[in-house]
């Protein structure tokens, strides 16, 4: 039996947004999503270059674990096409984007995944997730200091543990699972799975129309609020014999495109989304010619830049940046990390042409840490070099740290990283704030004698 992917799917601004920083891509063996981060830092950018990139994969996708090998070096590159951009223009410092998507052999479909888009397999009548969160919630969750429901509307759920941003060490899931025909996979953006909850998911993906149900889905997130881009990517499992043999796609307007307007048992609404479903190509800001020039305008200037010569004369030519730095961003192993670092800071930091951008890149970097007792954010990054510390004290807040539920204190201790820059900072430190006031007051109405709760308050 010769089984195959049936796609479809759609990415929107939300309500909110007054811009698409999801991407995507979609065929009948690959299925992507890309969220991106960073607000004027570009996070269109990132999140575009990683599809763009990426769905070569889905053209030759080969077999069992060579797959989740191509997904390693793939996304290595893209990572390092990430901070070659922000070396080359500063004002992109901040900008990353989460990567969840599947290759489909035939039998297994293998994932990538880092940050907190999602990986759903609808099998049996039973939704499971595939993919698990890199986010500082679901590190709660799993610690088993929150349940997942809280999970949903806590007020630190955007703070990502993990994302791909040109950082010199990113670490994604890799695995594979077996499919078989009739069972429904989706790849989604936050917009959706941040904003409805899993057991309306699942009535929606019971739903046998495809198309019927990537409307559900798109209906449920916009009756949440749609405080966020969605995107939705649903694929049946098929065998390829059924498709040809009586298999009708959906209805096409346009090349690639499906329009599907109908009303819902499921939602009690007057008004039901008008929106349009691709089911092959690129999504969202992948697909807008502005961010395609801006990524290309990006990458050439990144070509440009170039590296002073190793000898003062002799002859040899300077190096682009490609060349010299590749390695500064691959996927690195923990043990190598600081020793690997140490070296290429110690040879950008002799060559006169390159120490502006190590100094541009230190000093664009903030995080929460514990300082006397308060907490408080430190600029440049946690640690040091050769006994140098790398961070100083840019600002000590009034919170203290016992005026925190004890999780809280030991994340700040252990350094809460914001990929936001400075203003993603002062945004950790304001619900920081508002966690530590929960606590005052949550001692000052316990009675008097009676033993701390668990969490410190």
């Amino acid at each position: 039996m010769t089984l195959t992917l049936r796609p479809m799917a759609h990415c929107e601004i939300g309500l909110v947004r007054k811009s698409n920083q999801d991407s995507g891509f979609v065929s009948s063996a690959m299925l992507l999503v890309a969220d991106g981060m960073g607000g004027a830092a570009a996070g269109d950018i990132a999140s575009a270059v990683t599809a763009r990139d990426l769905r070569k994969l889905g053209n030759n996708p080969g077999t069992g674990p060579e797959v989740l090998d191509s997904w390693r070096e793939a996304l290595t590159e893209v990572n390092t096409s990430v901070a070659e951009m922000i070396l080359a223009n500063p004002r992109l410092d901040g900008m990353g984007t989460t990567v969840c998507g599947g290759i489909f052999d035939g039998e297994e479909l293998h994932i990538a995944h880092i940050g907190d888009s999602r990986g759903y397999l609808f099998s049996h009548g039973e939704l499971t997730q595939l993919t698990h969160d890199h986010s500082y919630v679901q590190s709660l969750v799993d610690d088993g200091k929150i349940k997942p429901e809280e999970a949903m509307v806590h007020p630190h759920r955007s703070l990502l543990l993990k994302v791909l941003n040109g950082q010199p060490e990113i670490a994604p899931d890799f695995f594979s699972h077996e499919l078989i025909a009739g069972d429904r996979v989706m790849f989604c953006s936050d917009g959706l799975c941040g904003l409805v909850p899993d057991e309306d998911i699942a009535q929606a993906m019971a739903l046998p129309d495809l198309s019927e149900t990537l409307l559900t889905l798109t209906a449920f997130a916009h009756a949440a609020g749609g405080t966020d881009n969605i995107t939705i990517i649903l694929a049946d499992v098929v065998e390829v014999k059924s498709l040809a043999a009586g298999g009708t796609p959906p209805p096409k307007i346009g090349e690639n495109t499906i329009a599907f307007d109908a009303d819902l048992a499921l939602l009690d609404q007057d008004a039901l989304p008008v929106v349009e479903f691709r089911t092959s190509g690129l999504l969202g800001a992948a697909a807008d010619p502005k961010i395609i020039s801006r990524i290309k305008a990006g990458r050439k200037a990144a070509g440009k830049l170039q590296l002073p010569q190793a000898k003062a004369s002799g002859g040899t030519p300077p190096t682009t940046i490609t060349e010299t730095e590749k390695h500064r961003y691959s996927l690195l192993s923990k043990k190598k990390w600081w020793l690997q670092v140490l070296i290429t800071l110690l040879i950008i930091l002799g060559l006169a042409g390159g120490a502006w951008a190590v100094r541009s890149y230190i000093y664009n970097q903030y995080y929460i840490g514990e300082y006397q007792g308060v907490v408080a954010i430190y600029q440049g990054l946690p640690g040091d070099i050769a006994g140098v510390s790398t961070s100083w004290l840019y600002e000590a807040t009034t919170i203290r740290l016992a005026d925190l539920p004890l999780s809280y204190r030991d994340r700040v201790t252990d350094h809460i990283t914001t990929s936001g820059g400075l203003d993603q900072a002062h945004i950790a430190v304001a619900q920081l704030k508002q966690t530590s006031r929960d606590c005052v007051e949550a001692r000052l109405q316990r009675p008097p004698e009676t033993p701390p709760p668990l969490d410190g308050c």
